[in-house]
Order: C-alpha cells, then structure tokens, then sequence
C-alpha cells in the first residue's frame, strides 16, 4: 500500500496542489506556544526545563495520530486509513515539485527582479534572518543550494522515513522540521541543539542514498569520488544543503564550481544565462533522481509481495 500512496501522493501533488496556497502550518505554531507556556513555566529553573516541552510537543500529535490509525485499522476495507496516510504525506510534501519551484524562480530571474526572487524565496524556502541575497551570485548560488534540500527534506526523507515508519515517521520528521524552522529568542538552547541533532538523524542514510543516486543519475566517478571522502561521518559540521550541493556538482560535473566567477564575470548577460541552464540542470537531475527511487521502491514493493 505505501507505494501506492507514495504514487497517489506525487500525482495530487502535481495535478492539483501546485497551483494550491501551502498548507497552513499556523495549528502547529500555535499548539507549540501552548505547550512552552504551559509545561515551560511550570518548570522554571528545572535542568529538563527546555527538554519538557519537546516530549508533549512530539508525543500528543504522535499519539493523536497513532490512536486515529488504531481506531481507522480494517475499517471499510482499509480505505479510511490509506486516506490518512495520502493526507499526512501531502501535508509532508507541501506542493515540493523541482519543476515548478524552478518555473516560478526562472520567471522572476529572467526579469531581472532580485526583489521578486527574494520575496518568493522568503515564502517558498526558509531563509536565515542574516542571510544578504542583495547580490545575484549569491542569490543564484542560494536558489540552487535550497532547491535541492527542499527536494531532500520534502520528498526524499519523507520517502525514505514513509517506507520504513509509515505516516508516524512522516510526523515525526514534519515536527522536527518545524521546530527548526520556527526558532524564537526565548527557545532553550538544549531545545535546539536537540533538534539539529534529530534532523541529522534523520537524514544521514537518507543524503548519502540521494549522494549516489545522484552518482547513478549523472557524473557517476566524480560523485562517487566525493561521497567516499565523507560516506562514514556521523561529524554535525557541514550543513546537509552544503553537502548535497556539493554532491550534485560533482554529478553535473562542475555546478558547485560556479560560483567562483569573479563580479566582471558575473555583470555578463551570458553569466545569468549560465545560471538558468544550472538551475535547469539541477531540475532534471532531482527529477531523474526521483525516478530512480520510485523504481527501486517499486521493486522492493514487488519482491515484498511475492516473498509474502
């Protein structure tokens, strides 16, 4: 079932939600502040005062979740709860499609509107608070760095994790997004040391499966090459969007080079024309990428069945 809908998923995705508003993560916000208000403010002073809100901010969705699944199970032939599932993958998902995050980019960058492009990153992407994108090189560089670990944290981990856990390891890795996405100055360190360290948990097997799938999909020598160098660090060091950037450079044989070129170089017409063509690049090698996964979990679907 999980194959199939992995493949329900994709295609609502792309026929209906890509002209759709992103789903509203306001519940989460909300429900978030709740609990540091409530659970926070009893434990003042206490050493597990920035871990106890972590434990209800995880465990009730989780929880909540589980038991629906529990209540769902045989019901109606299984329908109730494969909807459940296709649900909380969309939400995962949240309109994650290369093709047309590279369209709605491209439009803004072939008008030559920085702030246009900066505003649809701001909305699309999450964008550090010191994070000066006023330069086109960096702001190209940004885009492309982005556009790949949105793939990976909205599709590829949520594969990876659907396949293995179901729609609880969905959740788990949606909250461990969130709760890196909406930091705030009054949040305990040990919270968000805790949360880097979940999400690098989480996507340690998955990036280096994406490393050589993208070894498959283009350069493979080069990629490869790259991926041996660091394929056993469990190190925190290097950001996961860095690393696949970089992985995807080698696949492409030279994107991550790029952005080396001088200012004189850059102020050329045919450099932002050099920058379309990567990003397009970048596109179809996330897509061919996905392809392949799709495969790989079609088989395993396949030889699960007849091993059953």
């Amino acid at each position: 079932m999980k194959f199939l809908v992995i493949l329900i998923c994709l295609t609502i995705n792309y026929l209906w939600l890509k002209d759709f508003d992103r789903f509203d993560d306001g519940w989460f916000f909300r429900f978030r502040r709740r609990m540091e208000e409530l659970v926070g403010s009893n434990m003042n002073g206490s050493q597990i005062a920035g871990l106890a809100p972590l434990l209800f901010i995880y465990g009730i969705p989780l929880l909540s979740l589980a038991i629906l699944l529990l209540f769902l199970r045989d019901a109606a032939f299984g329908l109730p709860t494969m909807l459940l599932h296709i649900l909380v993958l969309l939400i995962a998902f949240d309109r994650t499609q290369p093709g047309n995050i590279v369209k709605c980019f491209l439009q803004r960058w072939r008008e030559q509107d920085s702030e246009a492009c900066i505003h649809y990153l701001s909305m699309e992407m999450w964008v550090p608070e010191d994070k000066d994108l006023q330069n086109e090189k960096e702001l190209s560089e940004f885009f492309k760095e982005q556009l790949i670990y949105r793939c990976f944290e909205k599709m590829f981990v949520m594969f990876f994790w659907y396949m293995l856990t179901g729609p609880l390891g969905i959740m788990f890795c949606y909250i461990s997004y969130q709760l890196r996405d909406t930091q705030h100055e009054n949040q305990a360190e040990i919270e968000g040391v805790l949360v880097s360290n979940t999400i690098h948990l989480l996507e340690w097997v998955p990036l280096r499966l994406l490393a050589i799938t993208f070894s498959l999909a283009g350069n493979f020598v080069r990629c490869f090459d790259n991926l041996k160098k660091t394929f056993w660090s469990f190190a925190n060091e290097t950001e996961a969007s860095v690393r696949l950037y970089s992985y995807a450079g080698c696949a492409l044989s030279g994107v991550q080079n790029n952005g080396a070129e001088d200012s004189e170089e850059t102020a050329k017409p045919d450099w932002r024309k050099s920058q379309e063509r990567e990003i397009e690049d970048i596109q179809a090698l996330l897509e061919r990428s996905q392809a392949i996964w799709l495969a790989v979990l079609a088989l395993i679907t396949i030889f699960g069945l007849q091993a059953g």
